[in-house]
């Protein structure tokens, strides 16, 4: 049996790492499901309690979730079909007497069966991560001088994944403060690539252009890349909300929560600055 009822999925994540740091600050015990541990102390800079989950192999939920009382969810990200693979682990918490589940809200489907199970939650909706310009834009930004997502003139209220972490942390420090809450946590502005590719030629020193490609020009060039189309399409439908000005709100949830104002992309690229050069 776990020794710590709190449970973090996908803890080494860009959510979950930043979430596992500012709890063992905290000095709040956790297990970190992960399916390499010596890999994940090496990230986390410490040595916590682990068990071993991987989404696509549900056998191993049953003992992941073993004396857990409090689950934190957080989907695998880039994945084709993530919100299926997360209904089986859902609905064994569920069955194991999971009390509460701090939910990273992508999934509405995932948050139905969440709110009709009768356990208490607290659901965390972020929108676009800075972090999504390293895991999607390194090398265009590094290498090409460009960003290259179809978003159109769209706006987003880029959200730096450290703040989502420790905001994630004061929920879990305090569940019942946060019981059936939906918070939204977003950057400080909403910003259009144009604006976002300034910032990055301002703090990098070099010129970074948006150029603002359409779908079919992302499409092709991501077949270029030999991604599938699957995922391409996936990802043109994640960004399509951007273009379409559906994640243009910002809110102050970070303020209220954290008492300061969240990380703007500027500090963030400040921050990551090796990353892009």
């Amino acid at each position: 049996m776990n020794k710590s009822k709190t449970l973090v999925t996908a803890s080494t994540g860009n959510i979950g790492l930043p979430l596992s740091k500012a709890l063992h600050e905290k000095g709040i015990p956790f297990t970190a499901a992960t399916r390499d541990a010596e890999k994940a102390f090496e990230k986390f800079g410490f040595e916590t309690e682990t068990t071993p989950l991987d989404f696509k192999d549900p056998s191993g939920f049953s003992e992941a979730l073993e004396g857990v009382e409090v689950l934190f969810l957080c989907g695998p990200s880039a994945t084709p079909g993530a919100e299926k693979l997360l209904v089986p682990l859902v609905e064994k918490a569920i069955d194991s007497g999971v009390k509460n589940i701090v939910f990273i809200a992508s999934y509405p489907n995932i948050m139905d069966i969440i709110e009709n199970s009768g356990r208490d939650y607290t659901f965390l909706k972020a929108n676009f991560f800075m972090q999504n310009f390293e895991m999607y834009q390194k090398e265009d930004i590094r290498d090409q001088h460009q960003l290259f997502l179809p978003t159109g003139k769209g706006k987003a209220p880029f959200v730096d994944t450290h703040d989502i972490g420790k905001v994630a942390a004061e929920v879990i420090e305090t569940p019942s403060k946060y019981s059936k809450e939906t918070i939204y946590i977003t950057g400080p502005e909403a910003i259009d690539l144009h604006q976002a590719a300034a910032i990055f030629s301002d703090v990098l020193g070099k010129d970074i252009v948006y150029k603002e490609p359409n779908d079919e020009a992302y499409s092709k060039e991501m077949e270029k890349r030999g991604l599938s189309k699957e995922y391409i399409d996936a990802m043109i439908a994640v960004f399509g909300k951007i273009k379409k000005g559906e994640v243009s709100q910002t809110s102050d949830s970070i303020e209220k929560i954290l008492g300061r104002k969240p990380t703007s992309l500027k500090n963030y690229v400040e921050r990551n600055k090796s990353i892009f050069i």
